[in-house]
């Protein structure tokens, strides 16, 4: 497709793709746009985890809650200004008590109400760690 597209034959072209789809595509297509998820497939989904999470990023200490978490990220909740591809280190207990986990991240995605992390996966046993973790939250 053309780059140099106007607006108005961007939407053209748009409504003759939606116009081909059947209602069940429509559906899915919609669902997708509401959750912003066009573009940005997760490889795992996330599951909704209300926990206090301890990170720091430019050697800043920080205290929030994680919203959801998967075995390849999270999101956390916040008000603080980051900016994307920042480094952050993070230290959170897992769901059964256990002692600490810390993991490094980057920081991928920005939003009003906080922030989505990608983890930054150094070892299997962090790997291992992240599964169990995530396994172990309910849904």
């Amino acid at each position: 497709m053309e780059n140099n597209l106007g607006r108005n034959e961007v939407r053209a072209l748009i409504f003759e793709i939606i116009n081909g789809m059947s209602e069940g595509e429509m559906q899915q297509l919609l669902k997708e746009l509401e959750e912003g998820r066009i573009g940005n497939r997760r490889q795992c989904d996330r599951k909704d985890f209300f926990r206090i999470i301890d990170y720091t990023v430019s050697d800043q200490y920080y205290r929030d809650f994680i919203q959801d978490i998967s075995e390849t990220g999270l999101f956390i909740k916040t008000s603080q200004t980051f900016s994307v591809g920042q480094t952050i280190s993070m230290t959170f207990i897992s769901p059964d008590g256990q002692k600490p986990f810390k993991i490094n991240g980057e920081i991928v995605r920005i939003k009003n109400d906080g922030v989505g992390v990608k983890f930054k996966i150094e070892s299997q046993v962090q790997t291992m760690v992240l599964k169990s973790y995530v396994d172990m939250i309910q849904s």
